[in-house]
């Protein structure tokens, strides 16, 4: 597939560019350094591709969270044909951007044409959605998440979203399942290739449960969230608390 379809690309680059230049002119009188995301979408604009891609991925280093950031670096990564690189940035986008904004569905409009939308990333899963038939050989991970403040009775952590992140170096490294809990705090991931995973809450800033799960082939595992395997009593992964802190 031709990455740098002209109708097409000049469409969600004007998307990339209206995003990251929203903030209102400075004044004249008192000039303060430009922060790299308005850099990066001037260099985009202008069509400076490798220029802008390192332009936003060193903003992405300061603000990993900025659904904008990932969507203009998937832009300019489609202008110089770098697959890899723009599926990447435009997965998370309609991965982790609100559902209504027009990156999500510029991105998620990519993808299809690319045939690089997987299924899981088609639609957002909920617990309260009837079950999707699991292929042979994949598993499910199911529970109940519930939390409470110190001296509080626990509660169960309504809508709130779950991130199922595959690991590196391992067969579920491109992997990447989300959801929101019914309003019991109950969840399933119905159908999950077997492997290694990170279980959390957040992808960016400090999560409430942070866990490593091994899912089987076959295996349907109950896991219970709760205060007991929070990230104040165990953090699988303390590593990325460090990183958080740096």
């Amino acid at each position: 597939m031709n990455l740098r379809r002209p109708g097409f690309l000049a469409s969600i680059g004007l998307v990339a560019l209206l995003t990251a230049c929203q903030s209102p002119p400075r004044p004249a009188s008192s000039p303060v350094a430009e922060d790299a995301g308005t850099l990066a979408a001037r260099a985009l604009s202008a069509g400076r591709y490798a220029e802008a891609i390192e332009l936003y991925r060193r903003a992405l280093a300061e603000s990993p969270d900025k659904v904008g950031l990932h969507y203009g670096l998937g832009v300019a990564s489609s202008q110089l044909d770098r697959r890899d690189d723009t599926i990447r940035a435009f997965r998370w986008v309609v991965q982790y951007g609100p559902e209504n904004a027009t990156e999500v569905e510029a991105a998620r409009q990519w993808l299809l044409r690319a045939g690089a939308l997987p299924p899981v990333l088609a639609a957002t899963t909920t617990s309260s959605q009837s079950d999707q038939e699991r292929q042979a050989g994949n598993a499910s991970l199911e529970g109940r998440a519930v939390f409470a403040d110190a001296g509080q009775a626990a509660q169960p952590m309504q809508r709130m979203q779950l991130f199922l992140v595959g690991q590196p170096d391992s067969p579920t490294k491109e992997e990447r399942y989300n959801l929101r809990t019914d309003e019991t705090g109950s969840f399933k991931f119905p159908n999950v290739i077997p492997g290694p995973y990170k279980l959390t809450n957040r992808v960016a800033g400090q999560p409430t449960w942070r866990l490593r799960v091994e899912l089987k082939p076959s295996e349907t595992k109950v896991l219970e969230l709760t205060p007991s395997n929070s990230i104040a009593s165990q953090d699988d992964f303390p590593e990325h608390q460090v990183q958080a802190k740096e």
